[in-house]
C-alpha cells in the first residue's frame, strides 16, 4: 500500500516466531518486488530487534504479553503511530483475586475472562496514554468474525506525563495482578 499505491519510500520489517511463516513472506516479497519488505524470525519479548527510531508499529493478533512488548517497542523506539489487534489476554486472569468494587465481574468464569481482556487493553490504553500517545479503542472487524476485534490505535501527540500511574498502581495492587505493559513502561519488577 505505501509503496506501490502512496508511492512512499518505506522500509517495512515483519518478525514471526514461525519460520515457514517467514521464509513464506520472504518468497512474497521477492516475487513481487519489495526489496524494501522483509521479515526476520524474532521474540519481541526476549530478541534485538531494529536499533532506530520507527514511524509506526503495527501488531496484529500477538497472543498474551507479546502485544505488550511490541507496544513497549513502540514506545521507547519513538513511534509515532501505533496499531495493535491484541489476541490471548490471559496475563490478569491468570492471577487476579477479589478485593473490590469490581468483584461480581469475577464470579462466573466467561465474565471474568472477557472482564480481563478489557481490563488488559484499558490499561494497555492508559498506559500509552501516559507515554504521550492520544489513543482510541476501536472495533477492528465485526465481532460476527472474529471475538478478537478490538484495535488500539495510537499516535504520538503530546509530552509523557503520568496521569494514570497511581489509578493503575492501585487497580493493580487492590485485585493482586501484573499487567506486563505497565510494568515495562513503569520499571515494575515482578
Amino acid at each position: 500500500y505505501f509503496a506501490q499505491i502512496k508511492h512512499v519510500d518505506v522500509r517495512i520489517i515483519g518478525y514471526d516466531l514461525k519460520a515457514d511463516v517467514v521464509d513464506n513472506c520472504n518468497k512474497l516479497a521477492r516475487k513481487y518486488g519489495y526489496d524494501k519488505l522483509s521479515f526476520i524470525i524474532a521474540d519481541v519479548s526476549k530478541d534485538k530487534l531494529v536499533d532506530t527510531d520507527v514511524d509506526a508499529v503495527i501488531c496484529l493478533h500477538a497472543c498474551d504479553t507479546a502485544t505488550d512488548y511490541a507496544l513497549d517497542f513502540a514506545v521507547r523506539h519513538n513511534a509515532k503511530f501505533i496499531f495493535a489487534v491484541p489476541c490471548c489476554q490471559h496475563e490478569i486472569n491468570k492471577s487476579i483475586h477479589c478485593g473490590g468494587d469490581l468483584d461480581v465481574l469475577l464470579k462466573y468464569g466467561i465474565v471474568k475472562e472477557r472482564t480481563c481482556a478489557l481490563l488488559t487493553d484499558t490499561i494497555r490504553a492508559l498506559t500509552l496514554e501516559d507515554c504521550g500517545y492520544s489513543v482510541d479503542l476501536m472495533e477492528f472487524v465485526d465481532l460476527a468474525h472474529s471475538p478478537k476485534n478490538l484495535m488500539i490505535r495510537a499516535e504520538y501527540t503530546h509530552a509523557p506525563a503520568h496521569n494514570n500511574y497511581e489509578k493503575l498502581q492501585r487497580l493493580t495492587e487492590t485485585y493482586g495482578f501484573e499487567q506486563t505493559l505497565f510494568r515495562l513502561v513503569y520499571g515494575k519488577e515482578k
